[in-house]
């Protein structure tokens, strides 16, 4: 208890005031402040409750609820109205699974529809062969053989009469016989002789001949299947004498032996038939793909012959020519008569000069 005694200057009356009991003040005060504690403290409560009542959280679920509710009634949406559009259009043509196209057709029609698919056929097999050359353009190409409805009854003797003369050709002893029966052969008969003293001779075993065309009413063409699987065509031309058959193009003759050719590597050039394709050898004096074109030649008068690699110029008219009949063939492939020449002192065998395009196809007319 604390007694204070009070004086007024008025009255000089003494008062005496009664004061509550206070707290003892510290003895000692610390200047300082206390350290922080470095260990985490817990929070109160449980943590998955405090997760729960996380606005954020709540929001996010409100949002996944409400869409899975939407994507919910869309499907159910779909699968109602595709049951009842069934049901219409099943009402409609009169069964499940018709079309109205299928509907108005007569059971009679679809069983014609049905009968009309044929299975596949199939195809006997082709044994490999190498054809010795196939003249280029539409009407040239070689076809199947027509039937006798298909072909007035003078072509059916014309292709007879023709198929009776090429099989006499294959069949003769020797290139004096086989000469009675080939076209131009005062002109061939020379050439006939050269070919035949460095080629054998006698006859031409074969196996049938398989198709006949009539490429003109001059000449038609006929597939020889040698033996072997080999295949050759040969022109026979329709003369007033009777068929002749084009020795030069079934041979496939040149001006020289095309050996010969190849070792004497002649300068001044050389006609020749050959088979053209598309090349890409370049080297030596022919070693600038950007002013030659490329082309492999060969040569089927001799087995086993050697392919070369003919060039031209590129911005010629040759090159353009060649490059033309390539593209109309299917196979990449043509038979052509060409001018070939070796350049001076060429130091290999398989690269000439194309020094003319003669003409297309090996019949010369």
């Amino acid at each position: 208890m604390v007694m204070l005694q009070m004086a007024e200057k008025t009255t000089k009356t003494k008062r005496r005031a009664l004061l509550m009991t206070q707290n003892e003040p510290p003895t000692t005060i610390s200047l300082t402040r206390p350290e922080p504690s470095s260990e985490p403290q817990p929070l109160p409560g449980d943590a998955f409750d405090r997760m729960r009542m996380d606005p954020e959280i709540q929001q996010f679920r409100r949002r996944l609820i409400l869409g899975a509710s939407a994507v919910g009634v869309i499907v159910i949406l779909i699968v109602v109205f595709g049951v009842i559009y069934s049901v219409e259009n099943a009402t409609k043509t009169g069964g499940l699974g018709q079309t109205p196209a299928d509907a108005q057709s007569s059971p009679n029609e679809q069983a014609t529809a049905t009968s009309m698919i044929q299975p596949d056929e199939v195809l006997p097999p082709v044994n490999s062969g190498n054809l010795v050359f196939r003249p280029p353009g539409g009407d040239l190409k070689t076809a199947q053989a027509l039937s006798a409805g298909e072909r007035p009854a003078e072509n059916l003797a014309k292709l007879a009469a023709a198929e009776d003369v090429l099989d006499k050709f294959l069949q003769t002893a020797n290139w004096k016989e086989r000469v009675l029966l080939v076209r131009n052969k005062l002109r061939v008969a020379p050439l006939m002789s050269i070919y035949y003293a460095k080629n054998a001779d006698g006859p031409i075993p074969y196996d049938s001949i398989v198709e006949a065309t009539e490429l003109s009413p001059q000449f038609s063409e006929h597939v020889v299947v040698l033996e072997g699987g080999g295949r050759r065509l040969a022109t026979v031309e329709h003369t007033s004498e009777g068929p002749r058959v084009d020795w030069e193009s079934f041979v496939g003759a040149g001006e020289m032996a095309w050996t010969d050719f190849l070792e004497s590597k002649p300068t001044s050039s050389k006609l020749f038939r050959v088979l053209v394709s598309p090349a890409g050898h370049y080297e030596n004096e022919f070693g600038d793909p950007q002013t030659l074109k490329c082309y492999s030649l060969r040569n089927v008068s001799e087995p086993g012959a050697k392919v070369v690699y003919g060039y031209a110029p590129s911005s010629g008219a040759l090159a353009k020519e060649m490059d033309f009949l390539l593209q109309q063939s299917d196979d990449a492939t043509v038979p052509v008569i060409l001018r070939l020449k070796f350049p001076v002192n060429a130091p290999v065998d398989f690269q000439v000069w194309i020094q003319e395009f003669v003409q297309a196809g090996w019949v010369v007319k």
